[in-house]
């Protein structure tokens, strides 16, 4: 009897990743997006991901069974699904013919549980100044930490009311080494993302806060518009 409740708790606790990133079938996600940054205009953008189901695809000397999502921009990135988890592996440009394999790059772990964490290399990309003649981006690499927070959240977004989503909260710091003027900052960077089932990931926040005026804090929301099938 208790060997059965045992594992009911842990099926009840735990999820299978591919319903949270589901990449099987050819579908299309609609994003808005917007910037907020303390010293600088706010901006507000579209983007749209396509994912193309299996494809046999050669990386490096193998051939494998990988994932892509085609992004607006012309970029692919390519997604392998392995026992501990599902990865972006690999990327393509838009002018390039063959992938260029990257290292392993977690999305969401197997099992899928409260608590589980797991880390990311990451890097900066919020943190802007503008300048009459340039832009001055402080873009810098760092470790993100990730945690399974919540699997009962419930979202709202333009393309409706989403319930018993996971909540994957991320954190990390680094500082970032400008020039003579600028000097050093220190950056602590926030994130939370929000993943339904049978859909994928339906909103998205980040902060990247700095220790100094001249840049502030910037933060970015990402929610979905629409989603399809095909």
């Amino acid at each position: 009897m208790y060997l059965l409740l045992f594992f009911f708790f842990l099926v009840s606790c735990s999820e299978d990743v591919s319903h949270y990133f589901p990449l099987d079938k050819i579908k299309s996600w609609s994003y808005s997006i917007e910037i907020i940054p303390e010293v600088e205009n706010k901006a507000i953008y579209k983007k749209t991901n396509l994912s193309m189901g299996e494809k046999k695809i050669i990386i490096g000397q193998e051939n494998k069974s990988l994932f892509p999502i085609l992004r607006e921009d012309g970029t692919t990135l390519y997604y392998e699904f392995f026992d501990d988890g599902v990865y972006r592996v690999g990327k393509k440009f838009l002018k390039e013919d063959k992938i260029k394999a990257e290292k392993k790059r977690m999305v969401l772990p197997i099992p899928l549980s409260i608590d589980k964490t797991w880390n990311v290399d990451s890097e900066t990309y919020l943190i802007l100044r503008k300048y009459p003649y340039y832009d001055y981006r402080a873009t810098t690499n760092f470790k993100l930490n990730y945690r399974v927070e919540s699997m009962k959240e419930t979202i709202n977004t333009p393309s409706g009311t989403f319930k018993d989503c996971i909540l994957i909260i991320g954190s990390g710091k680094t500082n970032f080494i400008g020039d003579s003027e600028i000097g050093s900052i220190g950056i602590k960077i926030s994130s939370k993302e929000w993943y339904s089932k049978k859909i994928g990931l339906i909103k998205m926040e980040r902060i990247e806060e700095t220790d100094t005026d001249l840049f502030g804090t910037t933060k970015m929301v990402q929610l979905l518009e629409s989603y399809k099938k095909f």
